[in-house]
């Protein structure tokens, strides 16, 4: 799905479009899970899969401060970890955890409103 950007001279990475298999940010196609900032980006992410998501893997996002980690599972149903969401809520950072589309979508629009916010994406398994 492509989703429009607010400029094109944004410096901010912004997610152009995704797909099952890949996400397109500016100048980048991104064929593997990944962790995306408003100015940081960690492609090819350990982690494999949300199931496999374990609080020290958020430590290293915790680590750059965020006020909101959003959690894009990809598109398979998943309730959400409560050790994941203490941990977080104990640095005082808010968690989220939705399908990969809605979370590309809202990442993109909490940038633009200047929110400081960090996207984990995974890939959909189908």
């Amino acid at each position: 799905m492509k989703i429009e950007l607010d400029s094109e001279f944004s410096t901010s990475n912004k997610i152009i479009s995704y797909s099952n298999d890949s996400f397109k940010l500016k100048d980048t196609l991104v064929e593997t899970n990944l962790v995306i900032s408003k100015d940081r980006l960690i492609k090819n992410w350990l982690v494999d899969s949300y199931q496999n998501l374990a609080t020290q893997h958020l430590d290293q996002i915790i680590s750059w401060q965020p006020e909101l980690i959003i959690i894009g599972i990809g598109n398979a149903p998943s309730f959400p970890n409560p050790e994941l969401t203490a941990h977080a809520a104990s640095k005082n950072i808010g968690l989220e955890i939705m399908d990969t589309g809605a979370a590309c979508r809202s990442y993109n629009l909490l940038v633009d409103e200047g929110r400081d916010v960090v996207a984990c994406l995974f890939l959909s398994d189908n």
